[in-house]
């Protein structure tokens, strides 16, 4: 390949311009026309369905987004309803209980200022027996709620077993 000079430009230019005259001259066919303008309008707006007017797909839109919004508004209403019978479901008892708890140490101290979490598990009263803690519902509980103390290496610290 050679580079280009200065007279193959004005060349390059003057074919083209011969081009453009060539081109201008020629009209293509009516269904050619129609057909290349229709496959323009789908892919510009992929919502035009061949045989269906502008007019038409303007209501089609309109139904679309007024079915989005009533979707919408059903869908806030069962939220809302649904959080509120969530909040009665977990509010606290009128009266609070006594409640008595054991914690048992099972590792090192906890060390000042070490990052902690407190995990909840429930957990089998025969579970408990075979960690060594005896639970005052025995085998009569299905499961026991138990708090375990977790340092920051993932070693429990503290188990406590409510009563």
């Amino acid at each position: 390949m050679k580079p280009l000079e200065a007279s193959d430009d004005e060349k390059l230019t003057d074919l083209f311009e011969r081009l453009r005259e060539d081109e201008a001259e020629v009209e293509a066919p009516a269904h050619v026309r129609s057909a290349v303008l229709a496959a323009w309008d789908a892919r510009r707006d992929p919502y035009v369905v061949s045989g269906l007017s502008r007019t038409d797909n303007n209501k089609t839109g309109f139904w679309r987004g007024a079915a989005a919004l009533a979707a919408g508004v059903v869908l806030a209403v069962a939220l809302t309803r649904l959080g509120g019978e969530l909040q009665m479901g977990i509010a606290p008892p009128a009266a609070p209980q006594a409640s008595s708890a054991t914690l048992h140490l099972v590792g090192e101290p906890i060390a000042e200022g070490e990052a902690v979490r407190v995990v909840r598990v429930s957990m089998a009263p025969a579970m408990l027996a075979s960690l060594g803690i005896r639970s005052t519902a025995g085998d009569l509980a299905e499961s026991v709620d138990v708090d375990v103390i977790v340092g920051e290496d993932g070693v429990a610290r503290a188990i406590r077993v409510g009563m």
